[in-house]
């Protein structure tokens, strides 16, 4: 049980994190008021004041929760699928050697190829819709977290696995029980990772064929010459972002409490 002055010093270093954040603002929208004239300038570079305004009329009219459900839907589905296909993939190559050198050389041609790329691929496969966004963020993840967790296996020490067969433990258990409940806190790096992967393609992602999200709502400002609605989704994008982080970190925390 947290004692009364841990949980206050925990809230107040909390705070203490968002104070340049806050102060940053606090400037901004002074020297929006004071020291600029030309009215355009505020048109282009809008106040944070009028960014709340935009983002409190988005959420108003609910646009802005379909933004962000159409979004955070395409992470969770393509992330998750990253998640089941790289997780044993990786594991898979990290334990059999032989396996490993014979996807080695497919995985390095394709690993560089930025997610974007895939972009006029998947538009031809799947159409424009759901599925092709998906597909997307299921790459720019996918091998982020299969690297990651190739490298957690392999991390293990030979001593774990040399002692968990003198214990009686067969060939083909030591790597569900054993190799992978060792690499797991790398495993769980590598996860997190990979969403963060996929909310940064995201963007491009919608971008070029969505017509819902947060990446549409950014484009929108663009065209409507609506600057706040950018700087709108931006936040709601670096706050979807950040909030996934957090909890993929406590749970990861959770989960790996021996480290």
């Amino acid at each position: 049980m947290v004692a009364p002055g841990g949980a206050v010093r925990g809230a107040l270093r909390g705070a203490s994190r968002w104070t340049l954040v806050l102060v940053l603002l606090a400037l901004w929208e002074l020297g929006g008021r004071t020291l600029v004239t030309d009215p355009r300038t505020l048109l282009f570079l809008p106040l944070p004041s009028t960014i709340a305004a935009a983002a409190w009329a988005l959420a108003r009219d609910g646009s802005l929760l379909v933004d962000l459900g159409r979004s955070g839907g395409r992470v969770l589905v393509g992330s998750l699928a990253a998640v089941l296909v790289g997780v044993p993939l990786g594991a898979v190559v990290a334990s059999w050697p032989r396996v490993g050198a014979a996807l080695d050389a497919p995985l390095r041609l394709v690993r560089p190829i930025p997610p974007i790329a895939w972009v006029p691929l998947t538009i031809l496969w799947f159409g424009v819709g759901e599925l092709q966004q998906v597909v997307i963020l299921f790459f720019a993840a996918a091998f982020v977290v299969m690297a990651g967790t190739t490298d957690a296996v392999r991390g293990v020490p030979p001593t774990l696995l040399a002692a968990a067969r003198n214990l009686g433990v067969p060939e083909r258990g030591l790597l569900l029980r054993v190799s992978v409940p060792a690499a797991l806190p790398g495993v769980a790096a590598a996860v997190r990772e990979g969403v963060g992967t996929a909310w940064f393609v995201l963007v491009a992602a919608e971008f070029l064929s969505a017509s819902e999200g947060l990446g549409v709502l950014i484009l929108e400002g663009r065209d409507l010459l609506e600057p706040a609605r950018t700087f709108v989704g931006m936040g709601a994008l670096a706050a979807c972002g950040a909030a996934t982080d957090l909890a993929l970190g406590a749970l990861q925390a959770r989960l790996t409490r021996w480290t």
